[in-house]
C-alpha cells in the first residue's frame, strides 16, 4: 500500500512539474502565396521567473546538406509581445539569434515573416501553386528548450491541405506535435493540392505524396515503393518508424532528394518518368533516400549526434553515411531484379575510369573529404576535381571494395551487409559511431585485420587496385577500346547555348596548354564545336597532333595550341573470368543475388 501511495505521489509531483514546463507553439500561415512570405508565430508559455531573456535561434544549416546556409537572411519584420499583446523589447545579437527581453511576462509571442522561394534546395518555398517547408529553415528554436516537446498549427491557403511525417493531433488535420525541436526540424511539410496514396508494409502505414503532377502511373509506383520497403526491411531486419512518407514534387528544373527521420522529399522534372531509363533513375533516387532511413537518420556519426544547428558539425564518416548509401542504393535494385547485373557492373566499370581519372582522389582521402564537406565539397570550387575527393562517389567505391574484402577474408560467411546490420543494432539513435567503430565491426565480420585497408583507402590516398578486388568475385577489368584514344582533358557543360569548361584535368593536354575554367569553347581548328561533338572530334585525331582551340575568355577572343596525348585512363568493361574458383562464384552470386551461369 505504501508503495502505491509513493508511486501516486511521484506521479502528482511529476505532473505538476511537467505542467510548469514551458510549452512551445508554432503557427505557420501563408495568406498571400504570391509574395513568397510565410507568416510565423512562436508562442512560449509558462516561462520560469529567473529567465529574463529568451534567445530564439534560426538554424544555420539543415539536415542532409552539410553546408552553412543563410536562413536567417530571409527573416523580416520580427516582433515580440507579452500575453496581453503589448510589445516587448528584443535585440538581434548575432546573424541567427534574436534575444527577447521578456521581463515578468509568463508568456511571450514572437512573430516574423520568412521569404521563401528556394524550392530547388529543398529548404523553403511558397508560391501560388504550393508550399514546401523544411522546418529548420523557417522555424526558430528556443535555445534553452530545444529538447522539449513542440506543437505546430498550419493555416493552409484557400483549400490547400497538409502532408507531413509529423504526428497529427487527434481530431485535427492541421495540428501536429513533435517530441523535440530536432525531430520537428526533420519532418518536412508540403501544403497544396498534392495527391496522397497509402500502402502498408509490416503493419505500418506508408504514404506516397505527389505534388505538381496528376499523370503518373501511381499504381506501378506504389507497387515499386512497396517492394523497396520490403527489401530494406529484409536487409535491416525491422522498420524503425511508426509511419513513413515518400514526398515527391514534380516541377520544372527540379531534381535530387533529401532524407529525413520518417520521410524523404524527392524532386523530379515533368516527363522525367517517360522512358525506362528515366524511371529506373527515379527508382535509384528512391532506393538511395530510403536506405538513409537507417544509415544516417538512425545509425548516425558521433559528430552529428545530436545535431547542433548553430554551427558546423564536423565528422569523418560521411563516406559511410552517404558513400555506403550510394553503394547500396543501386545494389538493392540489382538484388530486386529491377537492374540487370550487367548494367550494375557497367556502372562500376565507369566508376573505375572516373576514380582513376580524378586527380583529387590522389590528394584527399575520403575521411578528409567527409570532414571538409563544410569547407570545400559544397562550395564547388574551380579546382575541386583536381584537389578534392568525393565522399559520395569515392565513398561508394571504398564501400564496394570493403564488401568484397570482407567476403573474401571470411570465405563468404560475412559481408558489408552484416557490418551495416550490426552497426545499426550497436549504435542506436543517440549513440553515435566513429570510423574506428566501423573498422572494428568490419574486422569482426572479416575475421581479419583490416588496418592496411583502412590506412590505404579510407584514411589514405593509395590508388585502388580494382583488378585485385574485382577478382575476389571472379571478375576481370578490360579496356573497352583496343586502340588508345587522344583526349583534351576538359569537362564541359552547355550553358545559355555556350560550351563552357567547368574543369580542366590537372596534367592533361588542355591543362598544359593553358585552357582554363569558364573558358567558352568556340571552335577546333577554326570549325565550330559543341559539347556533343567535342569528344568525337578529338577522337578522330591522334597523339602528337596539335589542335587549335578558340575560346572566349572574359569577352576576349583567344586561341590555344594543344598538343594531344593518348588518354591515360581508358574506358573499361567488367567481364567474368573463364575458370572461376568455387569461392569466386559464391561471392559473385551472394553479392548480386544472381546465378553465375545466368545468361
Amino acid at each position: 500500500m505504501k508503495e502505491k501511495i509513493l508511486i501516486v505521489s511521484l506521479l502528482i509531483v511529476t505532473t505538476m512539474a511537467s505542467a510548469q514546463q514551458p510549452n512551445i507553439h508554432y503557427t505557420l500561415g501563408m495568406s498571400k502565396p504570391y509574395t513568397h512570405l510565410f507568416e510565423v508565430q512562436v508562442g512560449i508559455d509558462h516561462l520560469p521567473a529567473p529567465e529574463k531573456e529568451i534567445d530564439l535561434v534560426m538554424p544555420a544549416w539543415r539536415s542532409g546538406r552539410y553546408v552553412i546556409f543563410d536562413f536567417s537572411g530571409g527573416v523580416q519584420e520580427f516582433s515580440a509581445a507579452d500575453a496581453d499583446g503589448h510589445a516587448i523589447p528584443w535585440l538581434k545579437i548575432d546573424k541567427e539569434t534574436w534575444r527577447v527581453e521578456r521581463g515578468t511576462a509568463s508568456r511571450i509571442s514572437v512573430r516574423y515573416l520568412v521569404y521563401a522561394n528556394e524550392f530547388g534546395d529543398r529548404t523553403r518555398g511558397l508560391n501560388d501553386e504550393h508550399a514546401f517547408v523544411d522546418p529548420s529553415t523557417v522555424f526558430m528554436f528556443v535555445k534553452k528548450r530545444a529538447n522539449e516537446p513542440v506543437d505546430l498549427t498550419v493555416v493552409p491557403f484557400g483549400g490547400w491541405r497538409v502532408t507531413t511525417g509529423l504526428e497529427a493531433v487527434a481530431g485535427s488535420k492541421d495540428q501536429f506535435t513533435a517530441p523535440t525541436y530536432e525531430y520537428f526540424a526533420d519532418c518536412p511539410i508540403e501544403v497544396g493540392n498534392q495527391s496522397d496514396f497509402t500502402f502498408e508494409v509490416d503493419g505500418k502505414q506508408h504514404d506516397f505524396m505527389i505534388a505538381g503532377s496528376k499523370s503518373l502511373d501511381t499504381t506501378r509506383m506504389v507497387a515499386d515503393l512497396t517492394r523497396l520497403v520490403e527489401a530494406n526491411k529484409k536487409f535491416w531486419g525491422r522498420l524503425p518508424y511508426k509511419r513513413y512518407v515518400f514526398m515527391l514534387e514534380v516541377y520544372p528544373n527540379m531534381g535530387g532528394g533529401t532524407e529525413h527521420i520518417n520521410s524523404t522529399i524527392m524532386q523530379r522534372r515533368p516527363f522525367a518518368f517517360d522512358s525506362p531509363e528515366e524511371y529506373q533513375d527515379f527508382l535509384g533516387l528512391v532506393s538511395h533516400e530510403y536506405f538513409h532511413t537507417w544509415n544516417v537518420k538512425q545509425l548516425r556519426p558521433k559528430g552529428i549526434t545530436p545535431y547542433d544547428y548553430t554551427k558546423e558539425d564536423y565528422v569523418k564518416e560521411l563516406w559511410i553515411a552517404e558513400g555506403t548509401t550510394s553503394y547500396y542504393g543501386p545494389l538493392l535494385l540489382v538484388r530486386l531484379g529491377d537492374t540487370m547485373p550487367e548494367e550494375f557492373l557497367a556502372s562500376v566499370a565507369s566508376g573505375v575510369q572516373g576514380d582513376r581519372m580524378r586527380p583529387g582522389n590522389r590528394i584527399q582521402s575520403v575521411t578528409e573529404s567527409s570532414f571538409d564537406a563544410w569547407v570545400k565539397y559544397w562550395r564547388g570550387r574551380q579546382n575541386a576535381y583536381n584537389a578534392e575527393s568525393d565522399y559520395y562517389n569515392k565513398g561508394s567505391h571504398v564501400s564496394l571494395l570493403l564488401d568484397l574484402e570482407i567476403r573474401h577474408d571470411s570465405n563468404n560467411k560475412h559481408s558489408l551487409d552484416d557490418v551495416m546490420r550490426t552497426m545499426f543494432e550497436r549504435f542506436p539513435l543517440g549513440k553515435g559511431y566513429t570510423v574506428d567503430d566501423f573498422q572494428k565491426v568490419s574486422e569482426e565480420m572479416a575475421g581479419a585485420d583490416l588496418s592496411p585497408f583502412f590506412a590505404d583507402y579510407v584514411h589514405g590516398t593509395t590508388p585502388i587496385p580494382w583488378e585485385k578486388f574485382l577478382g575476389y568475385a571472379g571478375l576481370d577489368l578490360e579496356r573497352k577500346d583496343t586502340l588508345p584514344r587522344p583526349w583534351l582533358g576538359v569537362l564541359t557543360t552547355e550553358r545559355d547555348n555556350q560550351t563552357r569548361i567547368y574543369s580542366v584535368v590537372a596534367g592533361s593536354p588542355a591543362y598544359d596548354a593553358g585552357l582554363d575554367v569558364d573558358d567558352e569553347i568556340l571552335a577546333l581548328d577554326g570549325y565550330r564545336v559543341r559539347s556533343s561533338d567535342l569528344t568525337n572530334r578529338i577522337a578522330e585525331m591522334k597523339a602528337g597532333d596539335t589542335v587549335g582551340v578558340t575560346v572566349f575568355r572574359n569577352d576576349k577572343l583567344r586561341e590555344f595550341k594543344v598538343i594531344l596525348r593518348n588518354q591515360e585512363f581508358p574506358g573499361y568493361r567488367i567481364v567474368k573470368v573463364a575458370n572461376p574458383t568455387e569461392l569466386q562464384k559464391k561471392i559473385y552470386e551472394d553479392w548480386l543475388k544472381t546465378s553465375w551461369n545466368r545468361k
